[in-house]
């Protein structure tokens, strides 16, 4: 296998997940010398230009081209014809694009978070999830290779990396994705300042964050202690030093979890629920359901309750170093070397 190509688009938080844990395979298919190109539409590029571990070359699709126009316009690509296997990830990639995808000729990767969008005509089935084996691959991919299960959760190599240790933790952290499409973070800090939280707070946004300039403008008069990075790009790190996580629950769990981070994880989307009950189970972190409501008051007076508990805590941290891996990416590009050896 030398060279791999990516479809996938950034435009929304899901989106953004997407692409992050493409990136994240990428950057470790580039370690072995494997060649990667990543498809996406304009919106995306600016996406890939601010990332400063961005690796691989970045191919734009032309805008408004229908799902068959613009497979005939990837077929066309030099970049598309001599790559060894194609990797999909996005929901806006339906049953009838797969199955036009995978008669290019291509073999096809997929990721996959919930197999709820029909036959899949994939050659590599890759889900992260600890339910994925439950899913039912076998009735909508029969053919095809499964990275399932927790062992396949695909990080960044930044976590591979990570500190874990728990002497130096001394923050909360507050990050909630890349664009917090649920605007949780400015009323937990609303919460946590009308609660009289006195610990060091250190706040994420991401580079999608819409309502910059009202945390901006609360920043300035709030009596809490905050340090506040917007478009951190540096997230082993900043996980590494903290005491406690409130984070959005999406692809980042698998990131604090790789960090030995305690964490209070909020989850907006239905697809979120399965993997975050399972992390709960685990010990290490606790869920909040804000898909329909969300208590910052509720959440900011747990926060408070919790940060003290040091016996808590380090048994949450302890609890989730069992359950940290950070191999799943090498097992991924396995199953990959081994199927570009079948074609």
């Amino acid at each position: 296998m030398n060279r791999v190509l990516f479809r996938v688009d950034g435009h929304s938080q899901m989106g953004l997940g997407h692409l992050m844990r493409c990136l994240a395979l990428a950057q470790h298919l580039q370690a072995e010398d494997i060649e990667v190109t990543f498809a996406v539409l304009p919106g995306t590029v600016p996406f890939c230009r601010a990332r400063h571990d961005w690796v691989g070359a970045v191919l734009t699709i032309p805008e408004g081209l229908t799902q068959q126009d613009e497979i005939a316009w990837l077929s066309q690509q030099p970049a598309f014809q001599q790559v060894d296997i194609v990797v999909l990830d996005g929901y806006q990639f339906n049953e009838i694009y797969r199955q036009a995808l995978k008669q290019t000729g291509c073999q096809l990767a997929l990721f996959d978070d919930n197999n709820n969008s029909g036959m899949l005509h994939a050659d590599l089935v890759i889900n992260g999830a600890a339910n994925a084996e439950q899913l039912g691959y076998n009735l909508s991919a029969p053919d095809a290779k499964y990275c399932l299960g927790e062992k396949f959760r695909v990080l960044r190599r930044e976590f591979t990396y990570a500190e874990t240790s728990w002497a130096k933790r001394n923050s909360l952290l507050i990050t909630m994705g890349g664009s917090d499409p649920a605007n949780l973070t400015l009323p937990l800090l609303k919460a946590l300042d009308s609660a009289g939280a006195d610990m060091p707070i250190r706040v994420i946004t991401g580079a999608a964050y819409p309502v910059l300039t009202e945390l901006q403008s609360f920043l300035q008069q709030t009596r809490l202690t905050i340090q506040h990075i917007h478009n951190c790009q540096q997230m082993a790190d900043a996980y590494s030093h903290a005491k406690l996580a409130i984070s959005a629950a999406g692809g980042s769990q698998f990131e604090l979890l790789a960090c030995a981070t305690p964490a209070l994880l909020t989850v907006v989307a239905d697809n979120q629920l399965n993997a975050t009950q399972q992390a709960s189970q685990q010990g290490w972190c606790q869920l909040y359901d804000s898909r329909t409501s969300f208590s910052a008051n509720a959440m900011a007076n747990d926060i408070i309750v919790l940060w003290p508990d040091e016996n808590k805590l380090t048994a949450m941290h302890s609890n989730a170093l069992k359950y940290a891996d950070i191999n799943g990416a090498v097992r991924v590009i396995r199953a990959m070397l081994n199927l570009a050896k079948e074609s």
